[in-house]
């Protein structure tokens, strides 16, 4: 993410006409409430003729919208309404450019198309971490993609969104089961040729505790109607959970990277809060653990290291035994006890084990000898 340095009037004014129109033409395009691309194209005519936008613009509020839409379909409660309060404008390399050039203060220079008629070239900052990434991408290492234009407090910034290819190995000869939950946030566990070993856990623990003091916070805020530091303390939660979902998911590649020619197996969340039906309470504490934010963490950093992600579609892997194949209905405890063939075995533990006999199966590797217990289990309390 880069800063917008000091933008003169006219380009604040400039940007400023770009996100009204821009957030008028996606809820135009969310009054359809459609969820397919093509659907919403058949409309480009009249939007391209409504609004003063270039058809790179237009075409990448269409795909905005049509991930708003799945979003909250996919999130909101019952009988909940859609608002769009805040939103970026979307860039793509149709209509933007980045170069570097030798000016001392402000080197990195951002152009954009914001309409028919109109450019702008804005001067960017970036902190030392990105700008290693900014340079390894004028470089050719990375490849830029799309630029979040974002407003803030009155200040703009650009998020770039950068692609890079890595190899990946052919033939893995590890899989590695990854588990997400309320009780252990990730459990992983790698399964080898032979039998599941070196089970680890990471509670998340400073992530819930987080979650729990900030809606306390705002609770009280609320309360007393400080509207505004409800907003400052929602975006200081989000650093700070950023901030665990980062360091855990760094452990996790870690992880993986000690066994031979890796792969990790993950369950596809698509859907998991509509099937979710606990008490209110327990309902609030897991739907304010970000997993699928979790999951993409871990799987671009482990592509980074050229080790491949695949999500599983599968459903009541921690109900399962991994042992004889039975399902239980209801489970009990942190134990999972199996009455078919007596298995007593750690559910989540049991759910990464399933998860990576799932992939296992779809890479061809057949059956093996029967999982016993791993070597040992560590627990991360992060």
């Amino acid at each position: 993410m880069g800063k917008v340095f000091k933008p003169n009037d006219h380009k604040v004014l400039a940007l400023n006409r770009c996100l009204f129109e821009y957030c008028r033409l996606v809820k135009h395009y969310l009054r359809f409430n459609l969820t397919s691309k093509s659907a919403l194209h058949n409309f480009y005519g009249e939007a391209k003729a409504t609004f003063n936008l270039p058809a790179a613009l237009i075409q990448t509020a269409r795909d905005k919208a049509v991930e708003i839409l799945k979003s909250f379909r996919e999130n909101a409660e019952e009988d909940s309404e859609l608002r769009l309060e805040r939103i970026s404008i979307r860039f793509d390399s149709r209509c933007y450019s980045f170069s570097k050039t030798t000016n001392i203060l402000t080197p990195y220079w951002l152009n954009l198309k914001l309409n028919h008629e109109k450019r702008v070239s804005l001067p960017t900052i970036f902190g030392e971490k990105q700008k290693s990434f900014i340079e390894s991408a004028l470089r050719g290492e990375w490849k830029f993609t799309t630029v979040e234009l974002v407003k803030r407090n009155g200040e703009w910034y650009a998020h770039f969104v950068l692609k890079k290819t890595v190899t990946l190995e052919d033939e893995p000869q590890t899989v590695v089961g990854i588990d997400i939950g309320e009780v252990n946030l990730v459990t992983a566990i790698a399964l080898t040729t032979k039998k599941p070993s070196k089970g680890q856990f990471w509670r998340g623990s400073e992530i819930k505790r987080a979650r729990g003091l900030y809606n306390h916070i705002r609770r009280k805020l609320e309360e007393k109607r400080l509207l505004k530091k409800v907003k400052t303390v929602g975006n200081r939660e989000k650093r700070r959970v950023d901030q665990q979902l980062h360091i855990i998911a760094n452990q996790v590649v870690e992880y993986a990277k000690q066994f031979p020619k890796p792969m990790i197996a993950m369950e596809d969340l698509n859907g998991l809060r509509n099937h979710m039906k606990f008490s209110k309470r327990l309902n609030r504490r897991v739907h304010s653990i970000p997993y699928h934010k979790l999951q993409t963490y871990i799987a671009y950093k482990a592509n980074l290291e050229g080790i491949e992600v695949r999500r599983i579609k599968a459903r009541g892997t921690s109900r399962t035994c991994h042992e004889c194949g039975h399902v239980v209905r209801k489970l009990n405890g942190r134990e999972f006890k199996c009455p078919a063939c007596g298995l007593i075995y750690n559910r989540d533990l049991n759910g990464a084990i399933n998860i990576a006999k799932l992939l296992k199966r779809e890479l061809g590797w057949g059956s093996r000898d029967t999982p016993k217990l791993p070597d040992e289990v560590k627990c991360v309390k992060l």
